[in-house]
């Protein structure tokens, strides 16, 4: 993601019942993957390289960070202090990748 400041506005949405950090990227809203897996995934699947994996093969290509998006991100506690890393994805992504999850058991 450009490192401009319409991309590094973050704001939190209310989604499935949580408080999720989100960014508005190319008229784009988009949210933390490693915070929606830690809520959401982290019971159903064995872990993030996993998710990758399913997200491959649902055809979703995360968009990665910018520096200003992660650091962001872990002042408000949406991935671990170490993180120097983080991909997005839309909401309605991220409803495949659980439909995916929770069917494949």
């Amino acid at each position: 993601v450009p490192c401009n400041p319409e991309n590094n506005v973050c704001k939190l949405i209310e989604y499935r019942g949580a408080k999720i950090a989100a960014f508005v990227v190319d008229s784009r809203e988009l949210i933390c993957l490693p915070q929606v897996f830690e809520l959401f995934l982290k019971h159903l699947v064995g872990g993030l390289h996993t998710v990758y994996t399913k997200l491959k093969r649902l055809d979703v290509t995360p968009t990665v960070c910018n520096v200003e998006q992660v650091r962001i991100l872990r002042g408000l506690g949406a991935i671990q202090p170490g993180v120097n890393r983080c991909k997005l994805i839309s909401c309605k992504e991220f409803d495949l990748l659980y439909e995916d999850c929770t069917n494949s058991r």
